[in-house]
């Protein structure tokens, strides 16, 4: 049977760095090149007054990264192991330190899972219609709608045909009917959430770590699931 496949999308603020001159050996950016970052995490500081929650966004200086609470952790462990490494990350509240929360280093990344013959995608192809004094002041672009056989058609294209200002969006995807791991990271996709089964949405849920997070159909487009209008009203008030 088809498993259902969801994009954790945490809610909650971004975290803040607590600059320390002392602090050396800190990650950044991860680089989606499957290489083991090198270093430790930076502490975060959240808001002093709110309950703690399993997940957490990062700073920005960490990118996609995502914060996880140690019982989280185990949960992600106990369903795989192998694909990402977590990194202690402290968190300060208020005048506490908090050391049972973990950082993303995601090492393996699970793209050739993606169903091409279901997915849809849209080619955003942007040009310089105008420039002034060799400075670019107006543009032109069109959209329309675009299907790949396979990952490596996709990155081909992308690699041979597309300028600066041009890009693939992913509209919606749909993992293979064969896949089964309970969850994923893709990197060549516009997709930086963890995607998630329904069975390991249920276990979340089941063990009350689902607070600051929401739960997105995978195969549902972004423009039809925000907005005053959008499908996100039937799951959440």
């Amino acid at each position: 049977m088809e498993i259902k496949y969801y994009q954790l999308q945490i809610m909650c603020e971004r975290a803040k760095r607590e600059l320390k001159v002392e602090e050396k050996n800190i990650i950044g950016y991860m680089n989606f090149d499957g290489i083991p970052s090198i270093g430790n995490s930076p502490k975060q500081i959240i808001k002093g007054k709110s309950s703690l929650k399993d997940f957490y966004l990062p700073s920005s200086d960490l990118g996609s990264r995502k914060i996880l609470s140690s019982r989280c952790k185990e949960l992600f462990e106990k369903n795989r192991k192998g694909n990402v490494r977590y990194i202690p990350c402290p968190l300060i509240q208020g005048n506490k330190t908090l050391n049972d929360y973990w950082i993303t280093d995601f090492i393996q990344f699970d793209d050739d899972e993606v169903d091409f013959d279901r997915s849809i995608f849209e080619l955003c192809e942007g040009w310089v219609e105008k420039e002034e004094n060799g400075i670019p002041i107006e543009f032109g672009e069109k959209f329309e709608e675009i299907k790949f056989q396979n990952l490596n058609e996709k990155l081909e294209f992308e690699k041979a045909k597309l300028n600066h200002l041009s890009k693939i969006r992913s509209v919606k995807l749909f993992m293979k009917q064969s896949c089964s791991l309970p969850f994923l990271h893709l990197r060549s996709f516009g997709v930086f959430d963890i995607i998630i089964s329904e069975q390991l949405k249920t276990e979340l849920q089941n063990e009350k770590m689902d607070k600051g997070i929401e739960f997105k159909p995978l195969e549902i487009p972004d423009e039809e699931w925000g907005g005053p209008n959008g499908l996100r009203k039937q799951f959440y008030k």
